[in-house]
C-alpha cells in the first residue's frame, strides 16, 4: 500500500482517539510508548528437511537457537523442524503458497503474523552467510542503537543508484526532519498522570543502506519485500521510517518523498494521536537483535498497569525448547509446525473487556482502511 493512502489511515486513527482517552489517556509520542511498550514481534521460519538432518545444519540450526534465546540480545525468530517425510506434502505446500522445493534441506521464514497466509520473505538453503546476515548486520546494529540511546524515529534510505534523484530526495528528507526537530524540541513533554514534567528529547537522524552492500542483503530484501510491489521501482530513492523496536511504518519513494508525506509521517510518530494496542497501528516488525529492555531504565510511560492483551505482545521472542522436543504431528489434517497457546478462562475475561472497550475503535479503523483501499484500487485503476 503506498504512503500516500496510509497517512489517510494515520489521520482516521487521530480523529477516532478521543473514544480511546475517555477510557485511558495516554499523551507518550508514539514514538516513545512503542519503544518501551511494543515488543517485536517474532518472525517465525521452518527447516524442511528430509529424513535426517545433518551435523553441518544442526550445527547452524543451533547457531539460530542461541540468537534467538539469547537473554541480553534477543532476536526475534521462532525456528522450528519439518520433515518432509512425515509431514503432510499438501500442508506443506498450502505453507509456502507454492511447491515444496525439490532440493532440501531449505529453511523458510515468514514475516511476523504471515505464515500460513502469505509467501515466506526467504526460502533457502542453511548456509553460514546466509544464518550470519539473518541474524545481525552492522546497519540493523547502527539503527538499534540508535532507537535504544533515544533518537525518535530512525529513517533508513535506500538509494536508487541515480546520483541526482538521490541527492534531491535525501536533501529533502534532512529539510524536513531538521524542522521536525526544531519543531518538536520546543514542545515540552508532560506526562498527565500527576502533571509529572519530563524533558523528552527528539532526534530523526538518516542511515542510509546500499543496495550492493553483500553485508545488509537481508536488511534490504526485508524492507524491499515489506511491501508487495516495492521491487517494481528500484529505479527509486526510497525511505523507511523506523521507530520503536525496529518497526517501521511503511516506505515513501519517488514522488511520494514529499514535504506533507514527511512532515506528515513525522507527525503521526511524534503525536500521542494513536492506540496504545500495537496491532491497531500501521508497520511491520523487523528481524533485529537488541538489548530493547535496556530502554525502560528511563521510562516516560506512566507506571500505570496496563491491560495485558492476550495475543498482541508475544511473551517473549525466544524458543523456549531445543527444537528437538518440539515435534511436529505427522497426520494432514493437524500438521502444523506452529501450535497457538490457548488463551487462559482469566485472560478470556480480561480480553472480553478490552474488546468493549475498543469495539467502536475497531469499527472506525475498519471504515477508514476500507476507504483508503477503495482510493487505492481507483488509483490504480485509472493509472493502468
Amino acid at each position: 500500500m503506498r504512503f500516500k493512502y496510509l497517512l489517510l489511515i494515520l489521520a482516521g486513527l487521530c480523529a477516532i482517539q478521543p473514544s480511546i482517552r475517555e477510557v485511558r489517556s495516554c499523551s507518550v509520542p508514539v514514538f516513545r510508548y512503542a519503544i518501551e511498550r511494543w515488543r517485536p514481534d517474532p518472525y517465525k521460519g521452518i527447516f524442511i528437511y528430509r529424513g535426517s538432518i545433518s551435523e553441518q545444519d544442526r550445527a547452524l540450526l543451533e547457531q539460530l537457537k542461541q540468537f534467538s534465546s539469547n537473554p541480553d540480545y534477543p532476536l526475534n525468530l521462532l525456528i522450528r523442524e519439518v520433515d518432509a517425510d512425515t509431514f503432510s506434502k499438501e500442508k506443506l505446500t498450502d505453507l509456502l503458497k507454492g511447491p515444496v522445493p525439490d532440493k532440501l534441506p531449505v529453511l523458510a521464514v515468514w514475516y511476523p503474523n504471515q505464515m500460513g497466509e502469505k509467501t515466506p520473505v526467504w526460502i533457502r538453503p542453511l548456509t553460514s552467510t546466509f544464518v550470519e546476515t539473518l541474524v545481525d548486520s552492522p546497519k540493523r546494529r547502527q539503527l538499534a542503537e540508535s532507537l535504544i540511546k533515544g533518537d525518535s524515529v530512525v529513517w533508513v534510505f535506500i538509494p536508487s543508484g541515480n546520483t541526482d534523484k538521490d541527492a534531491r530526495a535525501k536533501a529533502l528528507i534532512k529539510k524536513e526532519l531538521d524542522h521536525a526537530v526544531e519543531t518538536y524540541s520546543k514542545m515540552p513533554f508532560t506526562i498527565l498522570s500527576g502533571g509529572k514534567r519530563k524533558k523528552l528529547a527528539y532526534g530523526f537522524p538518516i542511515l542510509t543502506l546500499s543496495r550492493k552492500d553483500p553485508a545488509e542483503r537481508v536488511f534490504v530484501e526485508m524492507l524491499m519485500s515489506s511491501e508487495s510491489d516495492l521491487h517494481e521501482y528500484t529505479g527509486e530513492p526510497m525511505v523507511f521510517p523506523v521507530f520503536g523496536r525496529g518497526r517501521s511504518l511503511g516506505c515513501l519513494f519517488g514522488e511520494f518523498i514529499t514535504e506533507k508525506n514527511i512532515r506528515n509521517a513525522a507527525a503521526f510518530l511524534s503525536g500521542a494521536c494513536s492506540c496504545e494496542v500495537k496491532d491497531l497501528n500501521p508497520g511491520v516488525d523487523l528481524l533485529v537483535a537488541a538489548p530493547w529492555d535496556m530502554v525502560v531504565m528511563d521510562s516516560f510511560v506512566d507506571d500505570a498497569p496496563l491491560p495485558e492483551l492476550t495475543g498482541v505482545m508475544p511473551a517473549s521472542t525466544a524458543v523456549e525448547e531445543p527444537a528437538s522436543s518440539m515435534p511436529v504431528e505427522a497426520e494432514p489434517s493437524e500438521a502444523t509446525p506452529f501450535t497457538e497457546n490457548p488463551v487462559p478462562e482469566e485472560d478470556d475475561q480480561r480480553n472480553s473487556g478490552i474488546l468493549k472497550i475498543y469495539g467502536i475503535t475497531l469499527s472506525s479503523v475498519l471504515v477508514v482502511v476500507v476507504f483508503a483501499g477503495f482510493l487505492l484500487n481507483h488509483h490504480r485503476k485509472k493509472n493502468s
